[in-house]
C-alpha cells in the first residue's frame, strides 16, 4: 500500500510539472518578439500588443516568419489579405500549449482574403506563425482576441 501511494504521488508530482512548463512553452519571448526569421522577402509586425498587424511582401521568396502573441483571451480571430501571381501563404496559431489552434492556406489564383476564428486554445503567449512559399505579392494581417 505504501509502495503503491508512493509510485501514484510521483507520477502526480510528474504530470503536475510537466503541466506548468507545457503552459509556459513560449514564457522566454516577449510580445511580438521574433522566433523565427527564415524568410528572405519582407515581413513585419507594425503593432504588437493584444492587436498586432503587420504586412508582407515577397518576390518569390519562401520561409517562415514567426512571432509570439500575448493573447489575452483563449480564441483568437485572424484576418489577412492577399495579392500574389504565385505562391501560397499559411497561417498557424499555437496557444500557450503549443497546441495548433488555427491552420490556413492561401494560394494564388484562390480567395485573396480570410476572416476566422481559432479552435479554442489556452490564453497565454501565443505563436504565430507565417510561412510563404514561393510568394509573389503582397498581403497584410491582423489579430485580435476574441472573448
Amino acid at each position: 500500500m505504501k509502495k503503491t501511494r508512493t509510485v501514484l504521488t510521483m507520477l502526480l508530482a510528474v504530470a503536475f510539472i510537466a503541466g506548468i512548463s507545457s503552459c509556459k512553452k513560449y514564457r522566454k519571448y516577449d510580445d511580438g518578439e521574433v522566433v523565427e526569421n527564415t524568410f528572405s522577402g519582407n515581413v513585419d509586425v507594425t503593432s504588437t500588443g493584444s492587436n498586432p498587424a503587420g504586412d508582407f511582401t515577397g518576390e518569390g521568396d519562401t520561409g517562415t516568419y514567426s512571432f509570439v502573441w500575448d493573447n489575452s483571451s483563449d480564441i483568437a480571430e485572424l484576418n489577412y489579405d492577399i495579392t500574389t501571381s504565385a505562391g501560397s501563404v499559411t497561417f498557424v496559431l499555437k496557444d500557450a500549449k503549443g497546441d495548433e489552434v488555427l491552420n490556413q492556406t492561401r494560394t494564388a489564383g484562390g480567395d485573396d482574403t480570410f476572416s476566422g476564428r481559432s479552435e479554442e486554445g489556452k490564453a497565454g503567449k501565443w505563436l504565430v506563425e507565417i510561412t510563404l512559399t514561393d510568394f509573389d505579392g503582397d498581403g497584410s494581417y491582423s489579430l485580435t482576441p476574441i472573448n
